[in-house]
């Protein structure tokens, strides 16, 4: 596995998109505008600066995990990775849609992932053709 695509940039996406850059994972960020990719990009040079202050990590890794996070509002940039995590507002609608994007978009062995806390993966990967390959994964 080499690219991963982060769907949202929120809170919890832009966390996850900063763990998977870190650990050397090419990534794509992606969201509905771009006002929320700019903030999840924010927030991540913010946590990453914070880690070089307390020297958990060098000035050039930080440069480096940001290097390897490109950004979108087209989520069919999707289609080239590997595996893909949700992580979009807990609203069932959104999700139906992303969801069904992305099972269209993608090829039939990638695995969704979904960092829902509330709505049931049974029900999300449904919406699927690949029901087996849906999971849930929660991060923090």
């Amino acid at each position: 596995m080499q690219q991963v695509a982060v769907i949202g940039a929120g809170t919890m996406g832009n966390g996850i998109a900063h763990v998977f850059a870190s650990k050397g994972f090419e990534v794509i960020l992606c969201d509905v505008e771009q006002k929320f990719i700019d903030r999840g990009l924010q927030a991540i040079a913010k946590n990453l600066d914070r880690e070089v202050a307390k020297q958990k990590i060098e000035a050039a890794e930080k440069n480096a995990a940001l290097g390897r996070i490109s950004s979108t509002t087209d989520r069919s940039r999707a289609a080239g990775c590997q595996f893909v995590i949700e992580a979009a507002t807990e609203k069932f609608e959104i999700k139906k849609e992303i969801f069904s994007d992305l099972d269209r978009i993608c090829s039939p062995e990638v695995v969704l992932a979904s960092n829902t806390s509330s709505i049931s993966i049974t029900r999300l990967g449904a919406l699927t053709k690949r029901p087996e390959k849906v999971i849930g994964m929660h991060f923090f």
